[in-house]
Parts: C-alpha cells; structure tokens; sequence
C-alpha cells in the first residue's frame, strides 16, 4: 500500500505519507515520512489595532521568535486486532512507528514601523537581543511578515520520534486505502527548540494527532 494524508496536533498540523507491505496475515511493516509544523501552547494571534495612517495591520503572534518545521522518516508496523468482515470490510489496527526528525528552526520576523528617514513605513526584522524591545512592543509591530522571509537562515537540530495510534480502516477489501488514525506522539530534540521569547522553551513536544488518509492497494 501506499498513502498519503494530513493530520492535526495538538501543537499543529502536518503532511505525511507511508508506504506498507503485508508480512503477515495480521502484521504489515510501515515505512513513513513527514513534514511536520509545531508551535508553543503559547502562542497566539493578535492585530494592532492602534495604527493610524497606514493600510490595514497583519496578525502576527505577539512574543514568537522562530518557526519551527521539521521532516521525519521512520520505521513501524500495523497489527490487526480487530475485523469486520461486511460488504467493503472494516479493520481496527494497531499502528506504531519510530525513528528520526530533522528539526528546522526559522527566524520569524516581523514588520515593524520605520524610523528610517528613506520615506519607508515599515522595515522587516528578526529577533535579536538588540531588536527584543521591538518585538515585545505591542505599538512598534504592523504584522508578521512573509513566511519565505529568512529561509536561508534555518538552522538544523536533530532528534527522534515515535507515535502509537490506532488506524481504523473501512476499505478493508477495496483496492484504496481510506483511513483514519488517532493516537499519541513525542518528539526529542538534542537542545531547546526557541520558539516564543518569554515562556520556558523545550527540547520535546508530547501531542496527540487525528490524522485521515487516501491510497492505493496492489
């Protein structure tokens, strides 16, 4: 089999794809791959609604300094526990699997207000220990900045993961795959992941993920 499909976190969302092959009746092996967005409990959305002389302000995440992606590939199984055997089938699994993240660290930067005098409203910066009044300056920001500002100055940090869930299947017999999974995963990296500037920043994420996926049979 291989499929593909996005999930929902607790702490954010992704995009995955796995590829099975039976080993036995009621055991398949699993290899999977993901990208994956992460964020802090702590962050939230807001607009500055003091501007004045100025074309309407962007959200941006007040106290955020990175963004935080990372790519995962990892080796698990499926095991059948539970089969209903009607006209398309219905199938409950165990699915478990584990292995390694390549976590990506992006700066997030911001718009401010420009005190430059080349006639420019706004300038975009990032989060320095020199630019750290800007960004806890609720008045100073217009908005978040584009998400393609700062790709060449990720970062790498790597770490591992695992997951465990359980993956209903109701196309059991069909040639497609057409699932739905729900379960519990951990990520551990090998130093704090700086995503927000004032909270206790982590070097682990422990979410639970709904996921639902699409694929084909051979």
């Amino acid at each position: 089999e291989f499929s593909m499909g996005a999930k929902v976190t607790t702490t954010g969302w992704g995009i995955f794809g796995d590829y099975t092959k039976d080993i036995d009746l009621d055991k398949k092996r699993v290899a999977y791959f993901e990208l994956e967005f992460l964020k802090d409990p702590k962050e939230t959305k807001r607009v500055n609604e003091f501007t004045v002389g100025y074309t309407p302000p962007k959200p941006f995440v007040y106290g955020k300094q990175n963004t935080f992606f990372n790519l995962k590939a990892a080796i698990g199984e499926k095991r059948m526990i539970g089969e209903k055997a009607e006209k398309s089938g219905f199938q409950v699994a165990a699915n478990y699997a584990g292995g390694f993240s390549a976590g990506l660290v992006k700066p997030y930067y911001l718009a401010v207000y420009s005190t430059s005098e080349d006639g420019t409203p706004t300038e975009n910066v990032k989060y320095t220990p020199e630019t750290e009044s800007l960004f806890l300056d609720y008045t100073s920001i217009y908005g978040a900045s584009g998400f393609s500002i700062g790709f060449n100055e990720i970062s790498f940090v790597p770490g591992l993961f695992g997951k465990a869930g359980l993956n209903f299947d109701w196309a059991t017999y069909d040639d497609f795959v057409k699932s739905a999974e729900a379960g519990i995963g951990a990520e551990l990296y090998l130093k704090d992941i700086p995503i927000m500037i004032l909270e206790d920043n982590k070097p682990y994420f422990v979410y639970l993920y709904l996921s639902l996926q699409f694929g084909k049979k051979w």
